[in-house]
């Protein structure tokens, strides 16, 4: 598969000039820090693989990602962890958007925190009618911290986005069509299907245009993006020595409600 990287943590196959990655961490495809790594490893790898002209991330088993592996939470009371994990996981996000080729996200199951950062960094979004899709990091005391508030402030505006990460609801793929979250819906089970016939029409294009058109049309978003990403990881890292961050961490594990001290 031409220098494209393989990865015990992932799935990757190539149907034609189409690859599909998806995340193999079941049952919930949780990223962890490795996970996080050969994600950006395989985007960089397929920036400069030739016979690749698109790419589908994909959903694996029954869901695309349910966000971060929780058990990685209290290392970053610790400053230099918590800088590491923002960097990790910026190379990531950055590694999806800077790639040259399209990249659609099939999003089947549940696809929060992480995960949905990782759905708004592709270029499309393609979703079954039974998806639930959300950034919910601020019910543990934080907030989503890999670029997504940018993002999603990119695609649905800054009223919007504030409802939806201050609350950090949880909403069905249905509701999200409207607003250019999703911009496609299936039925369950159809979502690479669809990707894929997404996919096939990218591929057919002119791929020199499709490559111009995708630098031009990103090129001032992200620049800013960089910027902001840049003053992202300094408040991340800063989010991680509040009390309300440890407060969130403590009730996830026991399996309670936080008491929020504002902290």
């Amino acid at each position: 598969m031409g220098n494209l990287q393989q990865s015990k943590s992932l799935r990757i196959e190539q149907r034609g000039a189409v690859a599909v990655v998806a995340i193999d961490n079941p049952p919930l495809n949780l990223l962890t820090q490795d996970i996080r790594q050969s994600l950006a490893d395989v985007f960089e790898s397929l920036a400069a693989d030739d016979s690749v002209r698109a790419t589908i991330l994909a959903s694996g088993d029954r869901h695309f990602c349910a966000g971060a592996d929780m058990s990685e939470f209290p290392a970053r009371f610790d400053r230099q962890v918590a800088r590491a994990h923002g960097l990790n996981g910026q190379r990531m996000v950055l590694s999806i958007i800077r790639c040259p080729k399209p990249v659609i996200a099939a999003i089947e199951g549940v696809c929060l925190g992480g995960g949905m950062e990782i759905a708004l960094a592709c270029d499309f979004r393609i979703a079954s009618t039974g998806a639930k899709l959300g950034l919910p990091e601020i019910r543990r005391g934080v907030w989503p911290g890999t670029g997504g508030m940018y993002l999603l402030t990119r695609l649905v505006g800054p009223a919007a986005a504030k409802n939806i990460i201050m609350t950090g609801d949880i909403r069905t793929a249905d509701s999200l069509r409207p607003t250019g979250v999703v911009d496609a819906l299936t039925g369950d089970g159809e979502a690479l299907e669809a990707a894929m016939d997404r996919a096939s029409a990218l591929v057919a294009a002119p791929g020199q245009s499709v490559l111009t058109v995708k630098r031009l049309i990103d090129r001032e978003f992200l620049s800013s993006f960089e910027d902001y990403l840049r003053e992202e990881l300094e408040a991340y890292v800063a989010c991680y020595q509040t009390e309300d961050a440890r407060e969130g961490n403590r009730a996830f594990f026991e399996k309670r409600d936080p008491k929020w001290s504002h902290r």
